[in-house]
């Protein structure tokens, strides 16, 4: 998957939303949300960062890197899962 649709659908898909749901959270209308999945709109950083609020990973929708976790959020338990 490239670009800024697929990434963003992915995102949804991972947190279970549908497209209705889903462009609730970033203030858009499900038609808006579909063209922002299929490439015919880009979406306004006021709807990423309201997006971002129920954990999307905005760095990976508009670069494709996903944001690295900080050691220091990591839980006892998580760390040592990880080791």
């Amino acid at each position: 998957m490239t670009g800024i649709g697929p990434r963003l659908r992915e995102e949804r898909e991972r947190l279970e939303l549908t497209q209705r749901e889903f462009g609730k959270v970033g203030g858009v209308e499900p038609n808006a949300q579909g063209k922002y999945e299929n490439g015919e709109r880009s979406p306004r950083a006021d709807y990423l960062a309201a997006v971002s609020t129920i954990g999307v990973d905005v760095l990976y929708v508009v670069l494709g890197r996903r944001t690295p976790l900080a050691e220091q959020a990591l839980s006892g338990g998580e760390e040592k899962v990880l080791e």
